[in-house]
């Protein structure tokens, strides 16, 4: 039996679909694994998964990625994101596979002004980006050449739950809308996020960590207008709040802008502007099926 190219888990998820889309529309054989099938708090079956498998790549986009639900339930949120993401890059080296874990912005603490590089000091505010971190410290404790760290931020993609699609639901039932002005951060569609990390595979240089997103920055408020005026919808009013009045669970980094230059010189290019991708979302979003081509179970 041929070998499984990629293994790419949270599968359900949005990044986990653009993934395995983006497999399907190059030929590429790709295999789906969720929680159903890999739980990532179970070491024994994350093992029997890739030993069964044997993929050429481990994606490792799974994650528990409720933020103030980490919060609230820490032990999970590191069990999942921290041992979890362990026993995948443990699983991976043992049977030889390349692994992509993709991390976030939320392991800085927002305090910068300028662009976080890739060497910036790790210091999450929150249980997600603390479990998120030890994943990193995970994967990158293997000094593997083949294994690498890839952080993007605010990310968005076909089907699904996400900060647009709230947006213009919310816009087109009438309901008043109020959005955070002073979180900053680099919005990223998913369908350029899984390019790029099928072209970073490919390319194949050395590893370590990666920041990938869409060019351009903006607050919360920033990219709710963006999105609004890419839906010919920029006439209705969005009014302002801070994040502290929010009053979540959990702190959200008011700086997250990512340095990706590192990736930009790696692929020869860098991924488009965000607002160039909230309009492809936008003719994608309607009409989102389910990956075709590889399974998912």
């Amino acid at each position: 039996m041929a070998r499984t190219e990629f293994l790419v888990t949270g599968a359900g998820g949005q990044l986990g679909r653009a993934l395995l889309a983006a497999c399907a529309a190059r030929g590429r054989s790709a295999l789906g694994v969720g929680q159903a099938t890999m739980p990532l708090h179970d070491r024994a079956a994350i093992r029997a998964v890739l030993e069964r498998e044997r993929p050429a790549v481990v994606l490792h986009g799974g994650a528990m990625t409720n933020v103030d639900g980490c919060e609230t339930d820490p032990l999970a949120a590191y069990r999942v994101n921290g041992l979890g993401t362990a026993w995948v890059a443990e699983a991976a080296a043992a049977v030889g596979a390349s692994l992509v874990y993709v991390s976030t912005d939320f392991v800085f603490d927002g305090t910068a002004s300028t662009p976080y590089p890739i060497d910036h000091a790790p210091k999450p505010l929150s249980v997600y980006g603390a479990s998120k971190r030890l994943g990193e410290e995970a994967v990158l404790g293997h000094g593997r050449a083949d294994f690498h760290v890839v952080r993007t931020s605010w990310v968005f993609g076909p089907g699904g739950k996400n900060f647009p699609r709230a947006i213009l639901d919310r816009a087109r039932s009438g309901q008043p809308l109020k959005v955070v002005t002073d979180q900053i951060g680099r919005p990223t569609y998913t369908v350029d996020l899984a390019e790029a990390l099928l072209d970073l595979c490919g390319a194949k240089p050395a590893g370590g960590v990666w920041h990938a997103a869409n060019t351009g920055h903006c607050s919360w408020h920033g990219f709710a207008q963006a999105v609004l005026a890419a839906a010919g919808l920029g006439a209705i009013e969005i009014g302002t709040q801070t994040g502290a009045e929010l009053k979540r669970p959990a702190a959200r980094p008011a700086w997250s802008v990512l340095d990706s230059s590192r990736l930009d010189t790696a692929l020869r290019r860098p991924l488009p502007h965000y607002t160039d991708a909230i309009r492809r979302w936008l003719a994608a979003d309607q009409a989102a099926t389910p990956a075709g081509g590889n399974k998912t179970y």
